[in-house]
């Protein structure tokens, strides 16, 4: 049996696989070697692997068919010689004949084949094959013994040599990569390049053969590089390639240049050196990497530099400025009341009006100076070389600048922000000093009334401090259990029955104690947390009412305090729905507090949401009504059930020169015209609740019935729902109230102002710093002043001394509490401070 090897090769092409398997099952034999191939394009591929005595050729197939398959075939000096056999379907007519001899088909067959005939035209075609190969054998033992052969055989010869020649040239290029790739020899002249010149270089073969290698890198850094990469060939027999060597820039022909790398290869034919070269243009790569670099370090929406470019040229800034002995200041900006935008127009108009200021700043500052973006509404500005005045003065413009309103779509703007300074080296040495002081800087420029600014080291006491602080407590506050809830009466007046209760939140902080709401409920407001306290004191009131009247008491409505942010919420009316649904409390029970300023500028939204909440069964009420701007305006055109007159006006009622008693009734007037109910809030004298009575308000609430009391406490207020109700003035806790310092009514159950409980403690707190530390009673004087907040140059007149002998206390003072600047210091004071309410405690 013949081996593989030696078998004779057929070609079978058809489309149709159940064809070629008839194709196969007539013409085989042992001694062929079938090759089969569904298209005209495997078919040729196939005719590069293999030599074939015949080919059987399908005349109609998908892509190439047979007629275009044979013309290559036929193109082929390899190939030209082989017979084909059409098998066609067709009708046998003249033009289909003639199509096919003319393309060089040896005969044709038709489907349905026939095997007896397909079978002897193959074996036929397989003679002529075997005849031809003894031909060829024959021919050349005969050339061999012919001495004209011998001289052909030379020129046979160099035909080879040069072949190989040929060979060698492609396979280097092949070895290399698929972009431009040109063959040069050791003097760097182009002997041959691949048809990528011209889309990258834009140079016709022709204009390059020949050529130096030089002309197509024509900056003097590129040339340098080439001319040290050929003197580099010149001294290696061998090299079988080197990726990347550098990033040279190449010059098409038009003159432009883009960005490329350099591949090489060497080798040696026939002691002929060949030189590689491949290009790759690497504009793309770069581009992606600059983009990739861009994403990383700037800002999306604004463009500007962000937290993670600005901490790396603080740092590199900072380190110059040490070297340079030159101050770098640091400015930190924070949007006032930004998310009002976010809350109210969306944050379309948000991001808009954070491009305008992004713009804006960068318009203010120097070319050298840098503003980046931290994230939400915080930009810092680094300004290189710059001392405190400077900076002030650039304050100063940022907040002229703001005055101009922003236009963003159909909106006309204004806006305010608020800036922390701190300057190096004096306000900190370091990137994080430096950051962190500017933050407390910032915070209390906000604490002092917003669209303002504050360098450090001025007015930062212990009292600042005691808020930054606060600040980053509020969030885990809820977590701890810290807050509570507290519930003061509404009394009526006429019948003294209490039909209404105000909710108020309390937060017992485990350094400070009690602190006041008005000193957190800013802060949460600042930092966004006023929604989880908002969400978690209406639950709390709704679960705790709802339990009231599972007890058996008579149900009352508790009123609870929105702040603007949460009453411009998104779904605020289903997020209060889904609520009462939780706790099943009925809407009725439940009314809703919102003060004059949450209105102004806010009157569509607040009046949908408003409708929808009295729609749904809910009650509303002003609080703190006469303080606003259109209060009169606001009555005609809210759906509120009750105005609660401010504390200020009742607080007027006995002074004889107060017009509070002609408003006050005015007030209750109109509101009962508009049928809406009064309440006067902060009522703590007999007098006053005359007055009231007299004038047919219709509830009080204050510290004459009681002071807002736990849960546990107000309990003593309801009544069972079955008992019938007395006319009696409330439970008055006249044993709980004293006169304080200023001659005020005052209760057990007042709230901590927010500051500390006397002078007393921060004095012994002092007291005990100067004692630990072993601090001079000179130094004690500066250190007093100092935590109080004044600046150095205030304390230098403060104790008629020199700055520079107040800078080394200070020094000195730092050194023996181990700080490094201010704020730490306050830290430690802080902390002393609640260790010596502990022991008060105690």
């Amino acid at each position: 049996m013949m081996s593989i090897d030696s078998k004779i090769n057929i070609l079978l092409v058809d489309d149709r696989p159940e064809n070629l398997l008839a194709l196969e099952a007539i013409i085989e034999h042992e001694d062929y070697n079938l090759v089969k191939a569904s298209s005209g394009e495997e078919a040729l591929k196939c005719l590069l692997r293999h030599d074939f005595a015949a080919i059987l050729l399908d005349v109609q197939m998908p892509g190439i068919d047979g007629f275009g398959t044979a013309k290559i075939i036929k193109a082929r000096e390899k190939t030209k010689n082989i017979p084909i056999l059409f098998i066609t379907a067709n009708n046998m007519d003249s033009e289909h004949i003639f199509t096919g001899y003319s393309l060089g088909a040896i005969d044709y067959i038709l489907k349905p084949l026939e095997p007896t005939i397909l079978k002897a035209k193959v074996e036929r075609f397989i003679e002529i094959y075997k005849l031809n190969q003894q031909l060829r054998q024959q021919a050349a033992i005969l050339t061999e013994k012919t001495k004209e052969l011998e001289k052909a055989n030379v020129e046979l010869s160099n035909l080879t040599s040069q072949l190989r020649i040929s060979e060698a040239l492609a396979n280097v290029i092949s070895e290399t990569s698929i972009d431009t790739m040109l063959v040069i020899d050791e003097s760097g002249r182009i002997l041959k390049v691949n048809p990528a010149i011209k889309g990258m270089f834009q140079y016709h073969e022709h204009e390059l053969i020949g050529k130096s290698v030089l002309g197509l890198f024509l900056g003097e850094e590129s040339t340098n590089y080439i001319n040290s990469l050929l003197n580099t060939i010149k001294n290696v027999s061998y090299l079988p390639g080197h990726d990347n060597l550098e990033e040279i820039k190449a010059t098409r022909k038009d003159g432009t240049v883009f960005p490329a790398e350099i591949q090489i290869g060497k080798r040696y034919v026939q002691n002929r050196c060949l030189i590689a070269v491949t290009i790759r243009d690497i504009s793309k790569k770069k581009h992606d990497q600059e983009k990739i670099t861009h994403m990383a370090y700037y800002d999306s929406l604004t463009e500007l530099p962000n937290r993670r470019l600005f901490n790396e040229k603080l740092t590199f800034m900072l380190n110059k400025g040490r070297q340079s002995n030159q101050p770098l200041a640091m400015m930190y900006l924070d949007m006032d009341r930004f998310k009002y935008i976010n809350d109210s127009l969306g944050h379309i108009v948000g991001d808009k009006l954070l491009m305008e200021i992004a713009k804006r700043l960068s318009a203010t500052t120097r070319a050298q100076d840098l503003v980046a973006r931290l994230g939400g509404d915080e930009f810092t500005i680094l300004l290189p070389d710059t001392d405190r005045e400077s900076a002030l003065e650039l304050a100063e413009t940022i907040l002229e600048v703001y005055k101009e309103p922003f236009f963003i779509d159909n909106y006309e703007l204004y806006m305010t922000t608020s800036i922390g300074i701190s300057v190096f080296p004096y306000d900190g040495e370091d990137a994080q000093v430096l950051m962190r002081n500017a933050d407390a800087a910032l915070y209390r420029a906000k604490e002092q009334g917003k669209n303002r600014y504050k360098v450090f080291h001025s007015g930062m006491n212990i009292q600042s401090y005691k808020n930054f602080i606060l600040r980053n407590d509020l969030r885990k506050a809820i977590e701890r259990e810290e807050l509570s809830i507290v519930y003061q009466p509404r009394v009526d007046i006429e019948t003294g029955k209490v039909r209404n209760a105000e909710a108020l939140l309390r937060w017992n902080h485990p350094n400070w104690g009690p602190v006041s709401p008005a000193e957190f409920i800013p802060l949460a407001e600042e930092s966004g947390d006023i929604m989880a306290f908002g969400d978690w004191i209406l639950k709390s009131v709704c679960l705790q009412n709802k339990a009231w009247q599972q007890a058996g008491y008579a149900p009352i409505q508790i009123s609870v305090n929105f702040s603007a942010q949460q009453f411009l919420q998104k779904d605020l009316v289903g997020s209060i729905q889904q609520i009462l649904k939780e706790t099943e409390l009925g809407p009725e029970w439940l009314e809703i507090e919102i003060t004059e300023s949450t209105i102004l500028g806010n009157e569509e939204i607040i009046t949908r949401t408003l409708n929808q909440l009295r729609k749904w069964g809910i009650r509303i009420s002003i609080d703190d009504f006469g303080t606003g701007y259109s209060s009169l305006s606001y009555l005609m055109r809210f759906p509120v059930h009750t105005i609660k007159i401010d504390r200020s006006f009742i607080s007027d009622i006995s002074k004889d020169a107060s017009h509070s008693q002609t408003l006050i009734s005015s007030i209750i007037s109109l509101a009962h015209g508009l049928h809406m109910s009064v309440v006067a809030e902060g009522v703590e004298t007999e007098e006053q609740l005359d007055f009231l009575k007299k004038y047919q308000c219709d509830e009080a609430q204050g510290y004459l019935y009681s002071p807002p009391v736990p849960a546990a406490e107000f309990e003593a207020f309801l009544v069972p729902a079955l008992s019938k109700a007395t006319n009696r003035k409330g439970i008055i806790r006249f044993e709980k109230k004293e006169k304080n310092n200023k001659g005020e009514l005052t209760s057990g159950h007042v709230e901590a102002s927010g500051g500390f409980s006397s002078a007393s403690l921060l004095d012994a707190a002092l007291l005990r710093t100067e004692q630990l530390y072993a601090i001079s009673s000179r130094e004690m004087d500066v250190f007093k002043l100092l935590v109080n907040g004044l600046s150095n140059k205030e304390i230098s007149d403060a104790l008629f001394i020199s700055e520079h002998t107040v800078k080394n206390h200070i020094t000195r003072i730092f050194q023996k509490l181990a700080v490094n600047d201010r704020l730490q210091a306050m830290a430690k004071v802080y902390q002393t401070c609640i260790e010596e309410g502990e022991n008060l405690k105690a």
